[in-house]
């Protein structure tokens, strides 16, 4: 095929078959039944000498971000991009190293910005806003329970009103979720077996007999 590039580095490509050779009708044959060793190549770099200067390209200095901080010192920046200015006026940006051999501005990207000092925290006291004691102490320690705690509309430590509803803290969660364990049961260490034959007796089905069920409690306990 032709240069996949006017200009510059491109590839050209081709399709490589394996075919029969004995027959006079060439077929077109399975890659496999061809050795690998000796397939040409498919593709192939080709130069068409070096691409003109695109006078067009340029460092564009974009406009500076907000300020990192709402109030007090922070900082603003903006980037440099390698682009080039269409008919219209519109930017087309490139990967930078399409600028590599046009000098970069001497120019900074990061500057420090200040929009005013922050209130003070004493204005912040004359707003009423909503506190929250510490949580209470769970109601079980196990298979779910419930945690208290007070909320109140507060300002200057006293109660007030104009809190927000919205976001006014939560009153209560939920609180050691996981499973109780399972009690251990224990043996009853009156249920024993007072004959050597008792480990017949859940085998013929006697258990609830009064007399073998209680002689050989420890068999008919294991069987249950």
């Amino acid at each position: 095929s032709q240069c996949s590039k006017t200009c510059g580095r491109g590839v050209k490509k081709r399709d490589v078959y394996c075919k029969s050779t004995g027959s006079p009708k060439v077929k077109i044959l399975p890659e496999s039944m061809c050795s690998k060793d000796h397939k040409p190549e498919s593709q192939q770099t080709c130069v068409l000498g070096r691409c003109p200067k695109n006078d067009r390209l340029q460092w564009v200095i974009s406009s500076w971000s907000e300020c990192s901080a709402s109030c007090g010192p922070g900082v603003q920046k903006r980037e440099l991009k390698c682009g080039e200015k269409s008919i219209h006026g519109k930017l087309i940006t490139f990967p930078q190293r399409r600028c590599r051999n046009i000098k970069k501005p001497n120019t900074n990207l990061e500057e420090a910005c200040n929009k005013g000092a922050c209130p003070s925290q004493m204005v912040y006291n004359m707003v009423s806003g909503w506190y929250s004691s510490p949580w209470q102490q769970c109601t079980v320690t196990c298979g779910g329970g419930v945690q208290t705690r007070t909320v109140q509309c507060l300002r200057q430590g006293r109660p007030a009103s104009g809190c927000l509803p919205h976001q006014k803290p939560a009153v209560l969660r939920a609180c050691n979720t996981n499973f109780c364990p399972v009690p251990v049961k224990r043996d009853d260490p009156s249920c024993v077996d007072f004959f050597t034959w008792c480990h017949l007796v859940p085998q013929h089905g006697v258990c609830n007999h009064k007399f073998y069920g209680k002689q050989c409690c420890k068999s008919c306990t294991k069987k249950n």
